[in-house]
């Protein structure tokens, strides 16, 4: 249950990419975080009661596709076309996001010196990251040659997420230790620290768990891909240039 969960209210971790580039971030990025998923919980309250009034729970305990059923019922025989393209829709609003924000990685990765300086590359005209962009785009049509059901696509995504997620807040007690001597008005702050941290850590690696215990081939592919990226990004940071390091 905790994986569809996790791909229903995820999306707001990516917010993280684009912290450098929002006014008075400390407070407007916690505050969209927070609104969006309040709006996102809303929708799918509304929907369920949705699928409740006219399908029936009676008929929602054994029904497969409930939202083709609705569709069906509500705009007649051609609901399911109609439902095929919303839902065509949604993805590629789930897709944008992502081609707006990882990129945005490899910037600054490259700007870091972790990269070449070509993935900091950007067009003249309107500032795109072709080459981060490209790059990150070439890398999910690979992703979908690979899946072969959504199933399985979902199984490797989440625990990929759950891995990275879990890992990246943990930075925070490492961070915390580099900026005790930091002005607390110019970073962060967190209430329950460090409880909050915890908790957020133990549920993704929950999630992790429950993925590999149920299939272990798709934790076992994900695990070894994130591997190879955590040392290769640790190799590439060795051979960044002094005076970048410094900086």
């Amino acid at each position: 249950c905790l994986v569809a969960v996790s791909y229903t209210y995820g999306g707001y971790q990516q917010t993280i990419n684009f912290g450098g580039e929002v006014n008075n971030a400390p407070k407007i990025m916690p505050r969209g975080i927070f609104f969006g998923i309040a709006i996102i919980m809303l929708l799918y309250i509304c929907i369920n009661y949705t699928y409740f009034k006219v399908i029936g729970f009676a008929n929602l305990r054994e029904a497969e596709s409930i939202a083709a059923i609705l569709a069906g019922a509500i705009f007649g025989e051609k609901g399911f076309t109609i439902l095929s393209i919303l839902l065509f829709l949604s993805v590629l609003a789930y897709v944008n996001v992502l081609l707006m924000s990882n990129p945005r990685v490899k910037y600054a990765m490259s700007d870091e010196g972790v990269l070449p300086a070509i993935f900091k590359r950007t067009s003249k005209k309107n500032h795109v990251m072709v080459v981060s962009l490209t790059t990150f785009a070439a890398l999910c049509v690979m992703t979908l040659f690979y899946g072969k059901t959504f199933d399985e696509i979902l199984n490797h995504t989440i625990f990929l997420d759950s891995i990275g997620i879990a890992t990246s807040a943990a930075t925070i007690f490492i961070l915390r230790k580099r900026t005790a001597n930091l002005d607390t008005k110019s970073i962060y702050k967190m209430k329950l620290y460090p409880l909050m941290p915890l908790i957020f850590i133990a549920t993704y690696l929950l999630i992790g768990i429950s993925i590999a215990v149920n299939t272990p081939k798709a934790a076992g592919v994900s695990l070894i891909i994130f591997s190879v990226y955590v040392i290769l990004y640790f190799i590439l940071k060795s051979y960044r240039p002094k005076h970048t390091e410094s900086n």
